[in-house]
C-alpha cells in the first residue's frame, strides 16, 4: 500500500481505538506526518463519531493549514497544534490532542507531573505546561505551544487537555496510554497518602526510551485486535493498559 493509503488506515484505527479507551470523545484529534509528500493527515474534528472513523474521513492539510482533501464534518478547529509540532520537530511524525480525563487534572492542579510506576519513566523530566488557558486556533499560538513542549514527549494545557507526541501512531498511542495510567493512579494514591514517585535517577536507570518501539507496537497490535471486536458502546470497550 502507498503512504497515503497506510497512514489514512492507521489514523482512522488510532482515533478509534482512543475512542474505545475513554480518550477521545466529542473532543479531540490525532495527526500523522508525511515527510515525504509534506502533508498532514488529521482526525475529524468535534462532533464526529470517533468511535467509527474511516479512511475516508481523515483530512488532509498543507504545512500552512490549507486543506486537500476534506474528511468528515469539520476539520479540528485546534488544526495549528498538528501543522507546527510537525514543522518544529522532526521526530514529531504522529501528534495527539487530548482531553484526557486523569491526565488533565494536571493542568489544573498545582502540582506539576512525576511518574509514579517504571512505565511512567517515559516522562522521567516531567511535562511542562503550556500556560494560555486558550484553543490553539492560529499558527502563532501554534508556535508558542511548540516552544512550550521543547524537546518532551508531552506538553500539559493549562485548564484544556493534553498534548502528546512521537514517532508514530503507535508510539503516541502508547505513550497517551502511560501518561493516562500515571496520572490515574496519582490520584487514586493521593487518597491513601503520601504519593511516591519514580526518581529521575530510577527512570534513567529503568531506561523506558529502550525498546519503546517495541513495546508500543506490541501494544497496538493488541489493542487493534480488541477494536475489531469492540461493540462501539463507549462504556464496554476500554482496557486497562496495566491493570
Amino acid at each position: 500500500m502507498d503512504t497515503d493509503t497506510v497512514l489514512r488506515e492507521k489514523l482512522a484505527a488510532s482515533t478509534r481505538i482512543l475512542a474505545m479507551q475513554g480518550l477521545i470523545g466529542v473532543f479531540g484529534h490525532v495527526s500523522a506526518y508525511d515527510p515525504g509528500s509534506k502533508r498532514v493527515f488529521l482526525s475529524p474534528g468535534m462532533g464526529a463519531d470517533r468511535s467509527t472513523t474511516k479512511p475516508d474521513d481523515i483530512f488532509v492539510l498543507e504545512p500552512s493549514g490549507k486543506i486537500l482533501k476534506a474528511g468528515e464534518g469539520e476539520v479540528p478547529i485546534e488544526w495549528p497544534i498538528h501543522t507546527t509540532l510537525h514543522a518544529a520537530r522532526s521526530n514529531a511524525l504522529a501528534v495527539a490532542h487530548l482531553h484526557s480525563p486523569y491526565a488533565t487534572l494536571f493542568s489544573i492542579v498545582d502540582r506539576p507531573f512525576r511518574p509514579v510506576t517504571l512505565q511512567g519513566a517515559l516522562f522521567a523530566e516531567g511535562i511542562p505546561l503550556y500556560r494560555e488557558a486558550n484553543l490553539v486556533k492560529t499558527p502563532e499560538q501554534g508556535r508558542q505551544l511548540a516552544e512550550a513542549i521543547g524537546n518532551q514527549r508531552a506538553v500539559l494545557m493549562r485548564g484544556h487537555g493534553a498534548v502528546v507526541a512521537g514517532l508514530d501512531l503507535e508510539e503516541v498511542l502508547f505513550c497517551a496510554l502511560v501518561l493516562e495510567d500515571d496520572a490515574c493512579k496519582t490520584a487514586q494514591a493521593a487518597a491513601l497518602g503520601n504519593v511516591g514517585t519514580i526518581s529521575l535517577e530510577e527512570c534513567r536507570a529503568f531506561d523506558a526510551e529502550t525498546g519503546l518501539q517495541r513495546r508500543s507496537h506490541r501494544v497496538w497490535k493488541y489493542l487493534a485486535g480488541l477494536e475489531a471486536r469492540w461493540d462501539r458502546q463507549m462504556s464496554s470497550g476500554k482496557i486497562p493498559l496495566f491493570p
